[in-house]
């Protein structure tokens, strides 16, 4: 039996927990504290340490074990190990408090799966693994049982346009399949993402025909404030509703919620559902709102997974897998979902603790027998990939598990073949090595998995009526007179088809054919291709046309699909096909079919320069990425390859040959439209169109944007010399052709969706003579000023990066300074923003090659110094000013920051201030709010290193006030950031780690990856100060991982420096000086004195745990010289101490040092005792310096210890140190001290304070370290 605990709930709103063994009340109190803990250090991270998730485990197993050990016992005695927590009354429960409410549905919130005896994870254990199951609903009512046949599993993935990123469904979906290919599971695609067609397809099938649900996408727990912005101005939901995000019939983003989906299935769930996405297990809102997976189980369903927080697409992936081949098995569904836990901890994934299984109280164990057993009904579906040969008999389509991409065209594809159609079938277009007949093999794969009563035939090539014949009734030979009715004499092709379909799909045969006529180019003769008359051969057309008339005049239920690299449809019989012309494939789509490629190779080759001379075509692609795996080629060779493999690509789909058969005009007009790299509307191609302009006219003409906004009101004004009428027809008698021919592509649209065309980089070469150097030029020119003005103009600047991009290559190819500036400079300046700094380089980079702005060197800069190249930077940034017009303040205000910001780093201290005070004065006088709190901010951060805090903490405040006026949530972050870091100096260390969580937020929220990395080693290093080392290192790993992939020097020399600390802290200091090596090295490179100095002095504390004080000495007095010459006066005092430890004999210079700056700036409280109670200890029994440092020291507890952690710990040895002074005066009773205080004016601070300041200048006498005169 199971182990049932109860969660039961009295009238007077108190709680208590029942087993078998008895009951017990619990206390509501300790619950809101269990529930709280987990949703701070679990539910709000996205990654966790294991001393935590252990510490959390440990607290739920020990609660619910109870002092009467009922978990022990009950895992003693029983034979099944899960655990059910009956959660139905607690769920139900109606007119709480608000208290009560919360810890009512907080019960399923708190992470179960992680229950810890003291020696594992209960889950991890091999011996005794327990499921929790969260069990919501009461239920009587009869469910099916156990099926004596395959598992039968509705699978749906959701990708809508524009939501990132982008999942990897196709290799879910593949895996599934390998994972049961011994065990087979008949696997039903809902390829729309659409919940209005999951309905549709929902209806189509008898009730419990599905026994599991498998939904994967994205899934979000909704506020109006994130995600608002995704629903369509009509529609609200509530905050914190859980969403599922789904597609509407387009590929847009449409926002389902628990009441959608229950909608879509009318009642008629199947056993299980799994809701592979973020969130669907999560109950939100601190635990108030139940989770998605939980509010399904209320509304019908009887097994709901779900996860619950952000989940890696790899551990759904494989979770999923491992879930299905044990259901697949004969499983149970708890031993299922049991079976899919041990798999993501054997793959090591970090969040297997997520899964979360939610079910109501039916019966539901075993879906399906397993394999062998007697009776067992039989999957017969076979893989319709090896019916698509090529000339050498060579399967020549993606297999099932290979296929990728093309989402939107099997969408449309798989509507226009249902069975409530008006369409017979669908014919697919494209140039060849787009994919038509691996798009083809997926659909028979699609419809035949949905209808499985469907028979396929598949005939590649000529078409004559004998084979067709002969392989129709070779398909259905055990039907007797089917093959007569194909041969039947006196009745002509049409009707006999006519006869064949009515026979086929009469209930006695109910086998609908899926008919598949693949490279039905093969058809057309090669002299009708050269004259691009596109005219099929007499034989093929008779034959087409008897099959679509056979189907539509019998209404048949049997399908047709097609697939030609040509589509002119005058060439085709009357028809009612729906028409698919493919396009080349996203770049999202590309990504995935190079994920084979390994490491070793992508070293070897540019992998982007594959990928852009294979233009999105997949069989040329996997041919370049098959020479690639060829081993030993040098790279002259590899390149020759390369060129080879697309020259023979260019002859295999007969480029040559159909340009040939163009007319010059024609050929002209492909040319032009080949400039653009993207796909544009038919108002673009016009404004290039053959005689849409005078070249020399459009070429000597005036500025580009008062061109372009001559374009807004006609194109131009050569152009009105052209009648509109002639462009027209010109477009109309030209585009339909060339689509026709695979010349352009044109991606088939919906009807909403305005059409786009585009010429294949593929053609470049042979297109290049077709145009002289001046009408290319010219060609660009429009190009360049059309899209600038529909792409970001009457967008407001709200295109796609693609777009973007496309308008600076054209406007750096035509000179058109302005629109290649204007666009490049604000792109670029995004990228930054969100860390994406190799791709702004790389742009600016290009920009400045052709024009030397102001901007772009500005921009470039920002993103050089980031990646460690700061004399470029610095440089640039001069350039930047140089150039800057005196008119455009603003940017020079931008530039003078940020050269101030690298000034700093470098050490001048001084001239980077005076270059901040030169900012803010125009900032100020420009009216720039949001520059001047930057600017403010900036030196904040020098003021508090110099050791003024208060001033800082004043211009810090001053910022924020700023920014939230403004509404700058990332200024107001890392304004914060930078604040934490002083509050924990200070020893607040909770309010500083507050700051740095909220900070993290907004970071994550806005995609600053750069600001998420130096949050996260901040955090690291406060937490390892407090002794969480594993969390801590957990926290470095992360910032390391994002500054290495986003290029960031100085942050990943600062995180490596952090993590040598921490290792330290671990004993391994071979280790921590190793990574403090890297960090010097890196800060060497890119001139960061503070950051040298920083690692200086933590590698002269490693090497003195190694016993070389020599050379520890070395490196903490070069620590000491780089800090002052730097000005970073706070660090300058805790590494003066360390060095009068290391250096006895000039101890007493360097402490009257450090005491003597603690005097003028402002040093965390404990470092300020920590250097006067060391003078203290070194200076004769006696002196009068005695009575002076303890008093000092007291002064600086009262004066800035409020609230400091160690405060008393410091007054007391305030006190100590001068009470000693004072009995070696010989001062002995109470009364005698207080005389003495006084006597010594040790109560007057404008005596103690200046005398302890000559005496320690007289102590230092010529060696001081830093110019007395530079610090305030």
């Amino acid at each position: 039996m199971p182990l049932t605990f109860t969660f039961a709930l009295s009238q007077q709103q108190t709680f208590e927990l029942r087993c078998d063994y008895g009951s017990r009340r619990l206390d509501k109190a300790e619950l809101l504290v269990l529930i709280d803990l987990c949703e701070q250090n679990y539910y709000s991270h996205e990654s966790d340490r294991p001393s935590l998730l252990l510490q959390i485990g440990r607290q739920l197993y020990q609660w619910i074990d109870g002092k009467q050990g009922w978990l022990r016992r009950a895992l003693d005695e029983a034979d099944e190990q899960t655990i059910y927590l009956d959660l139905i009354q607690t769920s139900e429960a109606q007119g709480l408090n608000p208290e009560t409410q919360r810890v009512a549905l907080g019960l399923a919130h708190l992470p179960w799966e992680l229950l810890h005896d003291g020696t594992g994870f209960l889950l991890e254990r091999q011996d005794i693994a327990v499921l929790p199951v969260r069990s919501v609903q009461q239920r009587n009512t009869n469910v099916a049982g156990v099926q004596n046949r395959p598992l039968r599993l509705l699978f749906m993935a959701t990708s809508p346009e524009d939501i990132k990123p982008i999942l990897d469904y196709e290799r879910e979906e593949t895996n599934i399949l390998q994972a049961t290919k011994d065990q087979p599971l008949a696997l039903i695609v809902e390829e729309s993402g659409s919940v209005q067609e999951l309905t549709n397809l929902v209806k189509s099938y008898e009730e419990d025909y599905f026994d599991v649900f498998h939904l994967t996408g994205h899934g979000i727990i909704y506020t109006h404030k994130d995600f608002g912005g995704l629903l369509p101005k009509r529609r609200k939901i509530k905050d914190y509703t859980p969403c599922f995000i789904t597609e509407d019939e387009v590929g847009n983003v449409q926002l389902t919620t628990v009441e959608d989906l229950a909608k879509a299935f009318r009642g008629r769930f199947p056993r299980v559902i799994f809701l592979s996405g973020c969130h669907t297990g999560q109950v939100a809102n601190r635990g108030t709102v139940p989770s998605m997976a939980q509010a399904l189980v209320k509304m019908g369903a009887g097994v709901v997974l779900g996860w619950a927080r952000p989940v890696y697409d790899r551990t759904g992936i494989i979770a999923a897998q491992a879930l299905y081949q044990a259901l697949a098995t004969g499983a149970t569904v708890e031993e299922a979902v049991k079976a899919a836990q041990q798999e993501m901890i054997a793959q090591k994934c970090s969040d297997w603790h997520l899964l979360r299984i939610y079910r109501d109280t039916r019966q539901i164990e075993q879906l399906v027998t397993p394999l062998r057993t007697k009776k067992r009904e039989k999957l017969k579906f076979t893989q319709p990939e090896s019916e698509f040969l090529d000339e050498n008999n060579i399967v020549k389509v993606a297999s099932r598990w290979e296929f990728v991409g093309r989402r939107r065209p099997l969408q449309r594809c798989l509507q226009a073949l249902r069975e409530t159609s008006d369409n017979i079938g669908v014919f697919i277009a494209g140039m060849g090595g787009l994919g038509k007949s691996s798009l083809a093999a997926r659909l028979c794969t699609r419809v035949q998995t949905q209808r499985p009563n469907f028979e396929r035939v598949v005939l590649i090539g000529p078409l004559d009526e004998v084979g067709l014949l002969n392989k129709l009734s070779s398909k259905f030979e055990r039907f007797a007179d089917v093959p007569a009715l194909l041969n039947e004499p006196k009745v002509s092709l049409k009707g006999r088809l006519q006869n064949f379909f009515e026979r086929i799909e009469a209930e006695e045969i109910d086998r609908p054919l899926l008919l598949v006529l693949d490279d039905f180019e093969q058809n057309i003769p090669k002299a009708n291709i050269e004259d691009n008359s596109l005219r099929m051969t007499a034989e093929a057309y008779r034959i087409l046309e008897a099959i679509c008339a056979a189907l539509e005049e019998n209404a048949a239920e049997s399908r047709l699909i097609v697939t030609c690299r040509y589509l002119k449809e005058d060439t085709l019989p009357p028809h009612q096909l729906h028409l698919e012309s493919l396009a080349a494939m996203n770049s999202a789509d590309v990504d995935k079919i190079c994920r084979e490629l390994d490491k070793q190779v992508k070293q070897q080759v540019d992998e982007q320069r594959i990928i852009k001379i294979a233009d999105g075509n997949p069989r040329l692609l996997r041919w370049l990425l098959d020479v690639l795996k060829q081993p030993g080629l040098e790279s002259d060779e590899l390149l020759t390859r390369l060129e080879n493999t697309q020259q023979e690509f260019r002859e295999n789909i007969l480029a040559q040959t159909l340009l040939s058969g163009l007319e010059d005009e024609e050929k002209k007009f492909l040319a032009r439209l080949s400039v653009f790299h993207l796909p544009v509307t038919e108002d673009v191609v016009r404004a290039i169109s053959s005689n849409a302009w005078d070249s020399k006219s459009q070429a000597n003409s005036e500025s580009p944007l008062k061109r372009t906004e001559d374009l807004a009101q006609g194109i131009s004004s050569p152009l009105e010399r052209t009648s509109t009428k002639a462009v027209e027809i010109d477009f109309l008698a030209v585009m339909p052709k060339l689509v026709s021919l695979s010349l352009v592509e044109s991606a088939t649209t919906h009807a909403s969706q305005t059409a786009e065309y585009r010429v294949t980089t593929i053609l470049e070469p042979l297109l290049v003579p077709l145009l002289s150097e001046e009408e290319w030029l010219t060609t660009r020119q429009q190009a360049a000023r059309k899209i600038y003005q529909a792409w970001w103009e009457e967008t407001h600047q709200r295109c796609t990066d693609e777009q973007a991009l496309e308008i600076v290559r054209l406007g750096l190819l035509t000179g058109e300074n302005d629109i290649a500036v204007n666009v490049g400079d604000l792109i670029a300046t995004n990228w930054v923003n969100i860390s994406r700094f190799f791709e702004a380089l790389e742009l600016c980079q290009k920009i400045l090659t052709v024009f030397k702005d102001y901007r772009i060197l500005g921009t470039i800069a920002r993103a050089q110094e980031v990646l460690g190249r700061v004399e470029d930077a610095i440089a640039h940034d001069q350039k930047a000013l140089d150039l800057c017009p005196e008119n455009d303040l603003k940017e020079k205000a931008a530039v003078l920051n940020n050269m101030a910001e690298l000034i700093v780093q470098q050490g001048d201290i001084e001239r980077a201030l005076c270059l901040w005070q030169q900012d803010l004065e125009i900032s100020e006088r420009i009216g720039d709010v949001k520059g001047k709190a930057t600017t403010l901010r900036n030196i904040a951060k020098v003021i508090a290193q110099q050791g003024d805090i208060e001033r800082a903490l004043c211009l810090w405040q001053q910022s924020l006030e700023i920014y939230e006026c403004i509404g700058d949530i990332e200024g107001k972050a890392i304004t914060l950031n930078n604040m934490a870091g002083i509050i924990a100096q200070q020893g607040n260390i909770e309010q500083a780690l507050s700051l740095w969580q909220s900070c993290l937020e907004i970071y994550e929220r806005i995609g600053d990856l750069k600001e998420k990395a130096t949050t996260l080693h901040n955090m690291a290093g406060v937490i390892a100060q407090q002794g969480d080392i594993e969390r801590a290192l957990s926290l470095c790993h992360q910032s390391l991982e994002i500054n290495e992939r986003i290029g960031n020097l100085q942050g990943k020399a600062a995180t490596l420096h952090n993590m040598a600390g921490v290792i330290a802290q671990q004993g391994d200091i071979e280790k921590a000086l190793s990574l403090c090596h890297q960090s010097l090295e890196i800060y060497e490179r890119i001139k960061n004195v503070q950051g040298k100095a920083a690692t200086l002095y933590k590698m002269a504390y490693l090497v003195g745990k190694t016993g070389d004080k020599v050379k520890k000495l070395d490196l903490y007095s070069q620590a000491a010289r780089l800090l002052a010459r730097a000005g970073a006066y706070t660090n300058l005092v805790g590494v003066l101490g360390s060095v009068a430890l290391a250096d006895e004999s000039n101890g007493l210079v360097y402490l009257a040092q450090a005491i003597w700056l603690s005097l003028r700036i402002q040093v965390p409280l404990a470092d300020n005792i920590a250097v006067i109670s060391g003078l203290y200890q070194t200076i004769p029994q006696g002196d009068e310096m005695e009575a002076l440092l303890g008093t000092t020291a007291l002064f600086f507890c009262n004066l800035g210890g409020e609230g400091h952690p160690q405060l008393e710990e410091l007054q007391d040895l305030s006190l100590t140190m001068l009470s000693a002074a004072a009995g070696a005066q010989g001062i002995e009773t109470p009364e005698a001290f207080d005389t003495w205080f006084v006597q010594q004016r040790l109560n007057d601070r404008e005596y103690f304070l200046p005398r302890l300041t000559q005496r320690l200048e007289e102590m230092v006498g010529d060696g001081w370290l830093f110019d007395r005169s530079q610090v305030s």
